[in-house]
């Protein structure tokens, strides 16, 4: 994996959708994308689902913060880059 993209969502499941549409049509072929589920408790997870195997799912069963959230996505990033 060249690069890793981490996305953070806490119930916004409107807009992850587009965050993970937009990771994905980057231009760099080699890359994943990390999403961090940060306890939502909206649609966000249907949402990310419909992905399958495109991206990497984070569960965190509750909130625990953007920077604890984003940590745990660079953990699980297998990237060069994040």
């Amino acid at each position: 994996m060249h690069a890793s993209i981490v996305v953070l969502n806490y119930n916004y499941g409107r807009f992850v959708g587009h965050a993970i549409d937009s990771a994905l049509a980057q231009t760099e072929r080699d890359i994943e994308v990390v999403v961090v589920d940060n306890g939502s408790t909206d649609d966000s997870l249907d949402v990310i689902g419909r992905y399958g195997d495109r991206v990497r799912v984070v569960r965190q069963p509750v909130n625990i913060g953007q920077g604890r959230g984003y940590n745990l996505g660079f953990e699980a990033a297998r990237g060069e880059w994040l």
